[in-house]
């Protein structure tokens, strides 16, 4: 009995110390100097969706938006045609000593944040709008845009 017991509390201890990150898309917009949108949305795979308006939004606070099961998958589907892991990690301001991928930058400008957390890997992606003239900007932006009107963000955000 002693056995199992120690058993059992070693397998919980196991499984509570390491518990598996749930798979998540996330695109967040921070805020400007002006009345840009800062908003972050969260798409669990499981299809729950979280919405958090921070600024200069329609809706501002934490909601849960309604579920849909399908999202995910589509999102995943759109990253991939768009090989979003190829793109850089970071189009912004760079470190001291670090190559641009910008070939102007201009101030005053919010980011854009993607990120997918799926199959124990996370790929995020940082693009500041004032970066300019990078390989692939059009393509960002593009993906960009369509991942707001998949995910059904104007009614919350504001257009």
């Amino acid at each position: 009995m002693k056995y199992v017991i120690f058993l059992l509390s070693f397998i919980s201890t196991g499984l509570l110390a390491n518990p598996s990150p749930a798979d998540v898309f996330s695109m967040e917009t921070t805020a400007c100097f002006g009345t840009c949108p800062a908003y972050k949305v969260n798409v669990f795979s499981d299809g729950v969706i979280v919405y958090s308006g921070d600024a200069h939004t329609e809706l501002e606070g934490t909601y849960r938006l309604p579920d849909n099961p399908e999202l995910f998958q589509r999102i995943l589907r759109l990253l991939d045609e768009n090989s979003f892991y190829k793109f850089r990690d970071d189009y912004g301001w760079t470190g001291e000593g670090e190559e641009s991928p910008c070939r102007e930058e201009w101030t005053d400008h919010p980011s854009t944040v993607l990120s997918l957390q799926f199959a124990g890997d996370i790929k995020t992606v940082h693009h500041y709008h004032g970066c300019k003239g990078f390989d692939r900007e059009q393509e960002l932006e593009a993906l960009e845009k369509t991942l707001f009107e998949l995910i059904g963000l104007s009614g919350y955000v504001g257009t």
